[in-house]
């Protein structure tokens, strides 16, 4: 049977704690080796972390080979500027073009606040990015309000085009870097991942960036001209990401610092719905705990990622685990094992969903009247409510890693019950959830008639013979 009604990816996610700030977003870390290399074909054999190479001048074989040397590539694309040579310049009208560049005579500064003559172009050029693999964006010239644009830009002009830009790419799932524009930092950093600048040593900017460093997003910074024992210092002292580069951007670079790979730690591995450390199971989303987090594997399988910070992790256990009784679990750092950790398999370990952040008290579940169950809107006796978990084991047809649950939706290959105050209740679906990353499972069952009226009704789902946490309760009133 086909699920009722689907629960929105981002309500589950936002509806407990543990997954309050959850993100596929590539984020660089404070610390970065990269290179910036706009001209010339890459040179892949840069000891660089992370590339930051031209959208148009690479295709997708030159983005999927430094991944495959474990390498995060950035696409730099110009936002703010008519480059005459691109392969889409046809599509701009004559009206956006302004005055030259002083640097550049054959670009010509963009009338940013024509938004709807320019977002079908930028967002094709972001849509482009993303078909390619990139992981981030480098929106260049992003600042034409402090230049001779040959429009009367204001500072509200810029900031109104670069929260666009930054919603843009992050509808993607890339993150997005802010290019310069010092003055408007402080209004703008919570809207980007990380910021580059060019030459803030050089004319003592560099402190402008300050919000950026003080919540611990990278900074990167290049300089043209002033020799690396000039600034080096202060930036490494800064923890700032700094190179001296050509102003061609070819490859040559001299980094301030070389950033070794630093092992990772394992700290703990729970259930991501009930945090409890108990066994393991196929498809399994779990909780890791540790430092220097990047990948998580699974007797060698890496796991796909739900959330990731450096301290903590959401991984989906891979299915491979069917049938073992143990597993060695390591995190990875840029090909950096930790020591093995060791956990027991089981066929299943289900768990509810909660709507803290501890997976005791309140689940976090859809009324059949599309309000969330809680006090203040308990489910009716007889009334159909839809939940999630995790845990359900192996499922028909089996289970795909990191799979987003469409077409054919797989269900477990265990019976699946669901007890409401100790009153067996009719399962009406239980299987994938629409939508969300395999190894989440969805469940439509009817409030039973008979159960209590209460706002702490204990819930409890069984999967075979294992069973949820009875710390879950969901309310429940009368007819």
């Amino acid at each position: 049977m086909r699920p009722l009604f689907s629960f929105p990816l981002v309500l589950l996610l936002t509806s407990t704690g543990l997954f309050g700030q959850a993100q596929t977003i590539w984020q660089p870390p404070p610390q970065v080796d990269w290179q910036w290399q706009l001209t010339g074909p890459v040179d892949q054999s840069v000891a660089a972390t992370v590339f930051d190479i031209d959208l148009f001048d690479n295709d997708a074989s030159i983005v999927a080979s430094l991944h495959a040397k474990g390498r995060k590539v950035i696409c730099y694309v110009s936002v703010g500027t008519f480059e005459d040579w691109r392969p889409d310049a046809a599509r701009f009208p004559e009206a956006v073009k302004g005055l030259p560049l002083a640097d550049f005579p054959n670009e010509r500064w963009l009338d940013i606040r024509r938004l709807d003559d320019l977002k079908p172009i930028l967002e094709a050029r972001f849509d482009l990015c993303k078909q390619k693999g990139f992981d981030a964006i480098e929106p260049d010239n992003v600042d034409a309000y402090t230049n001779r644009s040959g429009f009367p830009l204001t500072a509200r002009d810029q900031i109104q085009f670069n929260t666009w830009l930054a919603s843009a790419a992050h509808a993607r799932g890339l993150s997005v870097g802010l290019k310069n524009d010092l003055d408007q930092v402080r209004e703008l950093e919570p809207l980007f991942d990380w910021a580059l600048s060019e030459q803030c040593f050089q004319y003592k900017e560099c402190a402008l960036l300050k919000p950026f460093l003080d919540r611990g997003k990278a900074v990167l910074e290049v300089e043209y001209k002033m020799d690396p024992s000039k600034f080096c210092t202060d930036a490494n002292l800064l923890n700032i990401n700094a190179m001296r580069k050509n102003l061609s951007l070819d490859a040559p670079r001299t980094p301030c610092r070389t950033v070794a790979a630093v092992a990772p730690r394992i700290a703990g591995i729970t259930n991501a719905a009930s945090f409890e450390s108990k066994p393991i199971s196929p498809g399994l989303l779990v909780a890791v705990f540790g430092s220097n987090l990047k990948r998580v594997l699974f007797d060698g399988v890496e796991a796909p990622i739900v959330y990731m910070s450096p301290q903590q992790a959401v991984f989906a256990v891979p299915y491979a685990v069917a049938g073992k009784a143990t597993v060695t679990v390591q995190a990875e750092n840029d090909g950096v094992r930790s020591e093995g950790f060791s956990m027991a398999v089981a066929p299943a370990a289900p768990a509810l969903f909660t709507a803290s952040s501890t997976g005791v008290g309140q689940v976090a579940m859809l009324n059949q009247s599309g309000e969330l169950n809680g006090s203040s809107a308990p489910a009716t006796r007889g009334s159909i409510v839809t939940c999630f978990a995790t845990g359900e084991g192996q499922t028909t047809p089996g289970g795909v890693d990191g799979k987003i649950n469409s077409g054919v939706l797989p269900s477990p290959l265990l019976p699946v019950s669901v007890q409401v105050g100790g009153v067996n209740a009719e399962v009406l679906y239980a299987g994938a959830a629409p939508g969300m990353i395999a190894g989440v499972m969805q469940l439509n069952f009817r409030v039973p008639g008979g159960v209590a009226v209460s706002n702490e009704t204990s819930v409890i789902l069984r999967v075979g013979t294992f069973a949820s946490s009875g710390k879950v309760t969901m309310a429940v009133k009368a007819e």
